[in-house]
């Protein structure tokens, strides 16, 4: 049975984008895994791998560590439930992965920082204030000012996937595959920290969100 170590904070909350780029893709593919909880202050549990941070897969034989090596993992070792459909699947899932980590995340960080406190405790919710206060220079409330302007650039910025939503209904045609599960990573964190309005209710990434969520049973 495989085993996924993923990000835990306060009654079980599971929020890392990340882990549910690897825990949707399981859940899609009907590949069988059970979850280790692990909270930012329980990296015992994954002194194994020699480094500090989730998710991790561990299977029978070792582990591999980063949710995109994990994806890559399960695409080779799992011939019938493939995760791309082609390279061209693989190259745009691993474009979509590069901007949501390096462009998505960094903006929805400036718009939930000071929400996330709430969903930890004890010495998580002190280990994450002092990571990110030092990590950003300042008080995770600083961005509280800018948030109406985040939340802005952050609509026009997906714009080109709202279009693709828009066309097929999801990103990779007109069924779900690896593609949403890496956006849908980002809205799902921000839902299970926030309460801001990150999406109106009309927009199609809005509703391409909630199909996600009923497809999974999440």
């Amino acid at each position: 049975m495989l085993k996924l170590y993923e990000l835990s904070g306060k009654n079980d909350l599971r929020f890392s984008p990340p882990c549910w780029i690897v825990k949707i893709c399981l859940i899609h593919r009907q590949i069988n895994f059970e979850t280790e909880p692990v909270r930012f202050s329980e990296k015992n549990k994954i002194e194994f791998s020699n480094q500090r941070l989730v998710p991790i897969l561990k299977y029978q034989n070792g582990f591999v560590c980063d949710s995109w090596n994990i994806i890559n993992w399960l695409d080779k070792n799992y011939n019938d439930k493939k995760i791309f459909l082609n390279l061209s699947s693989k190259n745009f899932s691993n474009f979509l992965y590069l901007w949501t980590s390096r462009q998505l995340l960094p903006i929805l960080f400036k718009i939930i920082a000071h929400e996330i406190p709430n969903v930890l405790d004890g010495d998580d919710l002190d280990y994450f204030i002092k990571t990110r206060e030092d990590k950003i220079k300042g008080s995770i409330t600083k961005f509280i000012p800018e948030i109406p302007y985040h939340i802005r650039e952050f609509r026009k910025l997906i714009s080109p996937i709202r279009k693709i939503i828009e066309i097929n209904g999801f990103i990779s045609g007109k069924e779900p595959g690896v593609e949403d599960y890496i956006f849908f990573g980002n809205f799902k964190w921000v839902y299970s920290c926030s309460a801001c309005n990150l999406l109106d209710e009309y927009d199609p990434i809005y509703h391409w969100y909630r199909r996600i969520l009923e497809i999974t049973n999440l």
